[in-house]
């Protein structure tokens, strides 16, 4: 980037990834993933029996619906005491790292709408659902070529049900 450090980036929860950033791009903004640290609450929290009966909504709309850091704060501190959270390891290291994930803490930046790594996700789970570490080059032509006609297949099936009118 001909020496310029980017101004933002997302990555997942890697140690080494957020060390390395803050010492190779030390004014760049590191966000958390959200989605890879909200897709580990069930095994987190999942064996609370309060888990299903209000403390997920409660830990989601704590994420999602403050709109300020004192929001987040007064939000969060409601869902530890209410479901008695305090011993919780996993939720004391994403406090720990708020201002990394947390929306409230990241409206100082441009993130054009992202907060997962969405673009690279999506490609490894179109890959991951036709492909595996055993599947040598021919095979992986074949598979690939065959998504790709399938794709083209549906793509035709729509166009044809537009010009027809029969969506």
């Amino acid at each position: 980037m001909d020496g310029i450090a980017p101004k933002a980036i997302i990555t997942d929860q890697d140690r080494a990834m957020k060390n390395a950033i803050a010492i190779v791009f030390p004014t760049t903004r590191h966000r958390l993933c959200l989605w890879h640290i909200l897709k580990k609450v069930p095994e987190k929290l999942g064996s609370y029996g309060s888990y299903k009966t209000g403390m997920k909504s409660a830990l989601m709309k704590s994420v999602y619906d403050s709109q300020s850091v004192e929001e987040f704060e007064t939000s969060w501190d409601q869902l530890i005491t209410t479901y008695n959270l305090h011993e919780n390891a996993w939720l004391q290291s994403l406090y720990a790292e708020r201002e990394h994930w947390v929306p409230a803490f990241l409206k100082d930046y441009f993130w054009a709408g992202m907060s997962t790594t969405q673009r690279s996700e999506s490609m490894n789970a179109f890959f991951y659902g036709y492909f595996h570490a055993k599947t040598n080059l021919k095979e992986f032509v074949n598979q690939f070529d065959q998504e790709r006609y399938s794709i083209f297949q549906v793509k035709n099936l729509r166009k044809w049900k537009e010009v027809f009118g029969l969506n």
